[in-house]
């Protein structure tokens, strides 16, 4: 019963995460723009970050309860909008240097600011850790709230722009292909990705959201080839792995994020071996 009341709030936040990541997971590989969700995490942080500098306050013991939450939502908010927006520009035949190396200039230089702005700050390595690893353990059931509010209306618009998203995703490479309001569109891309990676790294953390978004939609993606079954395979798996993930997490009383990337990443290796073996 115990493990039952603890891991609630966790494995349904991980559950929203995984769902919504794995659809935005299939979009950023057939685009590849692999580290986009990191570019655009990292760049959120650093406009929380640059929250925390104006308005300096005392954080809780975990996440963001005990500070002015939303001036830094609201901060990561609007440099996520900023990237979106330049992303979509940069997408441009014009533009002779790759958007994926665009992207990794942006991860880096906003790493390389937060770092800055972080080492002259009390509590810096563990601002650095939570970034990174996120605290699925210790969510909290108004982050789940905000989240699945998050999910909702993403996926909402999602399913009913379906035939422009997707459009843009399989012509991604295509120049010739000039749909009507196609920056805007590709603009809204970006922008409700990044809804959801501002409030999803506040939870899981980079890496876990990274694992989340890459690994699952990888390893259906060896296996089917419509739109429908790639989403559902993708739920499917990403569900199953985070129940004994959280599981574990418990039974062993480590960090559930760790353990939860492994079962993906253990997920890719044998669903590559069976592709491998379908092959042949």
């Amino acid at each position: 019963m115990d493990l039952i009341v603890f891991m609630a709030a966790p494995l349904m936040a991980t559950l929203l995460m995984g769902g919504i990541l794995v659809y935005f997971g299939i979009h950023v590989i057939k685009r590849e723009i692999v580290f986009i969700d990191i570019a655009l995490a990292q760049i959120a942080a650093l406009g929380g970050v640059v929250a925390l500098i104006i308005w300096p306050h005392d954080h809780g013991a975990h996440g963001h309860e005990g500070g002015n939450f939303l001036t830094e939502y609201l901060f990561s908010l609007l440099f996520t909008t900023l990237a979106a927006g330049l992303f979509s520009i940069l997408k441009n035949k014009k533009v002779k240097i790759p958007l994926e190396a665009l992207i990794g200039i942006s991860y880096a230089v906003a790493t390389t600011a937060m770092v800055i702005i972080l080492d002259k700050g009390a509590g810096s390595d563990v601002h650095i850790h939570d970034m990174l690893t996120g605290a699925i353990l210790w969510v909290t059931w108004g982050q789940i709230t905000r989240l699945a509010a998050i999910v909702f209306f993403v996926a909402l618009f999602h399913f009913l722009a379906r035939k422009q998203m997707t459009g843009l995703t399989d012509n991604y490479h295509n120049h010739d292909f000039n749909p009507a309001k196609k920056k805007l569109w590709d603009f809204l891309f970006y922008f409700s990705f990044g809804l959801v990676i501002v409030e999803a790294v506040q939870i899981g953390g980079i890496l876990t959201v990274f694992a989340l978004l890459m690994i699952p939609a990888s390893t259906i993606l060896l296996f089917y080839s419509s739109w429908k079954a790639r989403i559902i395979a993708g739920l499917s798996l990403s569900g199953l792995l985070t129940i004994p993930a959280l599981w574990l997490s418990w039974t062993w009383d480590v960090p559930a994020s760790p353990v939860l990337i492994f079962f993906l990443g253990l997920a890719l290796v044998v669903g590559g071996i069976i592709y491998r073996l379908k092959s042949r």
